[in-house]
Protein backbone atom coordinates (compact mmCIF):
# COMPACT_ATOMS: atom_id res chain seq x y z
CA UNK A 1 0.00 0.00 0.00
CA UNK A 2 1.49 3.48 -0.53
CA UNK A 3 0.75 6.42 1.39
CA UNK A 4 -0.25 9.75 0.12
CA UNK A 5 0.09 12.32 2.99
CA UNK A 6 2.08 10.44 6.33
CA UNK A 7 1.54 13.78 7.89
CA UNK A 8 -2.35 13.28 8.50
CA UNK A 9 -1.59 9.65 9.26
CA UNK A 10 0.38 10.65 12.03
CA UNK A 11 -1.85 13.22 13.22
CA UNK A 12 -5.19 10.51 12.93
CA UNK A 13 -3.20 8.27 15.34
CA UNK A 14 -2.47 11.23 17.47
CA UNK A 15 -5.94 12.46 17.43
CA UNK A 16 -7.37 8.86 18.11
CA UNK A 17 -5.02 8.32 21.22
CA UNK A 18 -6.11 12.01 22.98
CA UNK A 19 -9.24 10.83 22.23
CA UNK A 20 -9.30 7.84 24.12
CA UNK A 21 -7.51 9.18 26.95
CA UNK A 22 -10.19 11.93 27.19
CA UNK A 23 -12.57 9.47 27.74
CA UNK A 24 -11.05 7.65 30.16
CA UNK A 25 -8.00 9.76 32.12
CA UNK A 26 -7.46 6.50 34.07
CA UNK A 27 -5.44 5.52 30.73
CA UNK A 28 -2.94 7.45 32.17
CA UNK A 29 -2.29 5.09 35.46
CA UNK A 30 -0.49 2.76 33.09
CA UNK A 31 1.45 5.72 30.69
CA UNK A 32 3.09 7.17 33.34
CA UNK A 33 3.33 4.82 36.24
CA UNK A 34 6.22 6.09 37.17
CA UNK A 35 5.08 8.88 38.60
CA UNK A 36 4.31 9.37 42.56
CA UNK A 37 0.40 9.37 43.67
CA UNK A 38 -0.04 12.82 43.80
CA UNK A 39 1.61 14.24 41.17
CA UNK A 40 -0.26 11.57 38.74
CA UNK A 41 -3.29 12.70 39.90
CA UNK A 42 -2.17 16.66 39.49
CA UNK A 43 -1.97 15.77 35.54
CA UNK A 44 -4.98 13.75 35.19
CA UNK A 45 -6.40 16.75 36.38
CA UNK A 46 -4.68 19.10 34.36
CA UNK A 47 -4.81 16.24 31.32
CA UNK A 48 -9.20 16.54 31.76
CA UNK A 49 -9.16 20.63 31.55
CA UNK A 50 -6.04 20.86 29.02
CA UNK A 51 -5.87 17.73 26.51
CA UNK A 52 -3.68 18.53 23.85
CA UNK A 53 -4.45 19.97 20.46
CA UNK A 54 -3.14 18.42 17.02
CA UNK A 55 -1.89 20.94 14.52
CA UNK A 56 -0.22 20.87 11.62
CA UNK A 57 3.12 23.20 11.34
CA UNK A 58 4.60 25.07 13.65
CA UNK A 59 2.84 25.93 17.11
CA UNK A 60 1.06 29.86 17.08
CA UNK A 61 2.02 32.56 19.26
CA UNK A 62 -1.95 32.67 20.08
CA UNK A 63 -2.05 28.90 20.99
CA UNK A 64 -3.75 27.07 21.88
CA UNK A 65 -1.11 25.31 24.37
CA UNK A 66 -0.64 22.62 25.22
CA UNK A 67 -0.35 21.24 21.71
CA UNK A 68 1.60 18.81 19.72
CA UNK A 69 2.67 20.28 16.37
CA UNK A 70 3.08 18.05 13.39
CA UNK A 71 5.76 19.05 10.99
CA UNK A 72 7.59 17.94 8.03
CA UNK A 73 11.25 17.55 8.62
CA UNK A 74 12.31 16.02 5.63
CA UNK A 75 11.83 13.67 2.71
CA UNK A 76 14.27 11.80 -0.02
CA UNK A 77 14.05 9.10 -2.37
CA UNK A 78 15.90 6.27 -1.74
CA UNK A 79 14.98 3.61 -3.94
CA UNK A 80 14.35 4.93 -7.22
CA UNK A 81 13.29 1.28 -8.91
CA UNK A 82 14.24 1.06 -12.94
CA UNK A 83 11.97 2.44 -15.44
CA UNK A 84 10.41 4.42 -11.95
CA UNK A 85 9.14 0.87 -11.11
CA UNK A 86 7.05 0.66 -14.33
CA UNK A 87 4.70 -1.69 -14.87
CA UNK A 88 1.16 -2.84 -16.67
CA UNK A 89 -1.65 -2.11 -14.59
CA UNK A 90 -5.72 -2.30 -15.24
CA UNK A 91 -7.78 0.64 -13.62
CA UNK A 92 -11.58 0.83 -13.28
CA UNK A 93 -14.72 1.16 -10.87
CA UNK A 94 -14.45 -2.26 -9.39
CA UNK A 95 -17.21 -4.86 -9.74
CA UNK A 96 -17.30 -6.95 -13.04
CA UNK A 97 -19.22 -4.74 -14.91
CA UNK A 98 -16.22 -1.36 -14.00
CA UNK A 99 -14.93 0.09 -17.10
CA UNK A 100 -11.57 -1.34 -16.65
CA UNK A 101 -8.43 1.00 -18.69
CA UNK A 102 -4.86 -0.44 -18.86
CA UNK A 103 -2.16 1.86 -17.97
CA UNK A 104 1.41 2.26 -16.64
CA UNK A 105 2.18 2.40 -13.04
CA UNK A 106 5.02 3.85 -11.36
CA UNK A 107 6.27 4.34 -7.92
CA UNK A 108 9.28 5.05 -6.12
CA UNK A 109 10.27 4.45 -2.12
CA UNK A 110 10.70 7.64 0.10
CA UNK A 111 12.15 7.94 3.46
CA UNK A 112 10.32 10.64 5.43
CA UNK A 113 11.30 12.30 9.18
CA UNK A 114 8.48 13.92 11.28
CA UNK A 115 8.40 16.05 13.96
CA UNK A 116 5.92 16.20 16.80
CA UNK A 117 6.39 19.19 18.84
CA UNK A 118 5.02 19.20 22.36
CA UNK A 119 4.45 22.32 23.26
CA UNK A 120 3.35 22.99 26.90
CA UNK A 121 3.81 26.20 29.51
CA UNK A 122 5.33 23.82 32.58
CA UNK A 123 8.43 21.69 32.39
CA UNK A 124 6.86 18.92 34.06
CA UNK A 125 3.84 18.73 31.64
CA UNK A 126 6.08 18.99 28.72
CA UNK A 127 7.66 16.20 30.25
CA UNK A 128 4.76 13.88 30.61
CA UNK A 129 2.44 14.56 27.54
CA UNK A 130 5.54 13.94 25.52
CA UNK A 131 5.50 10.33 26.99
CA UNK A 132 1.67 10.29 26.46
CA UNK A 133 2.79 11.11 22.85
CA UNK A 134 5.27 8.02 23.03
CA UNK A 135 2.92 6.17 24.20
CA UNK A 136 0.59 6.58 21.70
CA UNK A 137 2.65 6.29 18.70
CA UNK A 138 3.97 3.02 20.15
CA UNK A 139 0.68 1.64 20.62
CA UNK A 140 -0.72 2.88 17.20
CA UNK A 141 1.95 1.74 15.05
CA UNK A 142 -0.03 -0.96 13.08
CA UNK A 143 -2.32 2.59 12.20
CA UNK A 144 0.71 3.61 10.58
CA UNK A 145 1.81 0.47 8.88
CA UNK A 146 -2.05 0.39 7.39
CA UNK A 147 -1.57 3.47 5.90
CA UNK A 148 1.87 2.26 4.16
CA UNK A 149 4.09 4.19 6.21
CA UNK A 150 6.62 1.10 6.94
CA UNK A 151 9.42 0.17 9.25
CA UNK A 152 8.48 3.03 11.32
CA UNK A 153 10.78 4.23 14.20
CA UNK A 154 10.33 6.77 17.03
CA UNK A 155 13.37 9.67 18.64
CA UNK A 156 12.75 11.93 21.04
CA UNK A 157 14.77 15.22 22.47
CA UNK A 158 14.52 18.48 23.98
CA UNK A 159 14.20 21.50 21.75
CA UNK A 160 16.10 24.26 22.90
CA UNK A 161 13.96 27.67 23.10
CA UNK A 162 14.00 29.33 19.42
CA UNK A 163 12.10 32.10 19.16
CA UNK A 164 12.04 31.03 15.37
CA UNK A 165 9.92 28.18 15.71
CA UNK A 166 9.06 28.35 19.72
CA UNK A 167 6.83 31.17 21.60
CA UNK A 168 8.11 32.83 24.66
CA UNK A 169 7.75 30.95 27.62
CA UNK A 170 7.04 27.59 26.49
CA UNK A 171 8.67 24.14 26.91
CA UNK A 172 9.48 22.05 24.06
CA UNK A 173 9.90 18.10 23.47
CA UNK A 174 9.95 16.79 19.64
CA UNK A 175 8.97 13.13 18.94
CA UNK A 176 10.89 12.41 15.93
CA UNK A 177 8.95 9.80 13.83
CA UNK A 178 10.16 7.97 10.71
CA UNK A 179 8.86 5.91 7.98
CA UNK A 180 9.49 4.66 4.87
CA UNK A 181 6.74 4.48 1.75
CA UNK A 182 6.00 4.33 -1.88
CA UNK A 183 4.80 7.17 -3.90
CA UNK A 184 2.66 5.56 -6.81
CA UNK A 185 1.08 6.98 -9.14
CA UNK A 186 -0.04 6.24 -13.26
CA UNK A 187 -0.32 6.67 -16.89
CA UNK A 188 -4.27 7.32 -16.39
CA UNK A 189 -5.03 9.68 -13.79
CA UNK A 190 -6.44 13.19 -14.56
CA UNK A 191 -3.01 14.65 -13.45
CA UNK A 192 -1.41 12.17 -15.52
CA UNK A 193 -3.42 13.07 -18.26
CA UNK A 194 -2.56 16.78 -18.18
CA UNK A 195 1.06 16.78 -17.66
CA UNK A 196 1.50 14.22 -21.03
CA UNK A 197 -0.05 16.67 -23.21
CA UNK A 198 2.42 18.07 -25.57
CA UNK A 199 3.87 21.44 -25.57
CA UNK A 200 2.52 22.12 -29.16
CA UNK A 201 -0.86 21.26 -28.18
CA UNK A 202 -0.98 25.30 -26.81
CA UNK A 203 0.48 26.73 -29.55
CA UNK A 204 -1.36 28.17 -32.33
CA UNK A 205 -0.47 28.15 -36.42
CA UNK A 206 2.70 30.67 -35.45
CA UNK A 207 4.62 28.66 -32.90
CA UNK A 208 4.56 31.50 -30.34
CA UNK A 209 3.72 30.47 -26.31
CA UNK A 210 0.32 31.65 -25.86
CA UNK A 211 -0.74 30.51 -22.36
CA UNK A 212 -1.15 33.91 -19.36
CA UNK A 213 -3.04 34.00 -16.26
CA UNK A 214 -5.35 36.21 -15.23
CA UNK A 215 -5.03 37.13 -11.14
CA UNK A 216 -8.57 38.13 -9.64
CA UNK A 217 -8.83 38.91 -5.78
CA UNK A 218 -5.56 37.43 -5.06
CA UNK A 219 -6.16 34.18 -7.07
CA UNK A 220 -4.69 32.75 -10.11
CA UNK A 221 -6.77 31.18 -13.12
CA UNK A 222 -4.77 29.06 -16.05
CA UNK A 223 -6.26 30.56 -19.04
CA UNK A 224 -5.73 29.49 -23.08
CA UNK A 225 -6.38 31.74 -25.55
CA UNK A 226 -9.22 30.72 -27.88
Amino acid sequence: MSATVPEQRIRLVLMQGIAAIVGDVNLLDTILDDLSTNDLETIKNYWGDHPPTVLSGYARSEGPFPCWAVTLMGEEIVQDYTGAGQEATFIGGGGADADWKSGTKFKRRVSGTYGVNIYAEHPDVCSCYYRVARKIMNVGMWRLLEGGLNEPMLAGADLAPDPRYSPENLFVRRLTVTAEYEEVWTSNDALAVALMTTIEDYLPGDGTFDIFHVDSGGGVSPYVKE
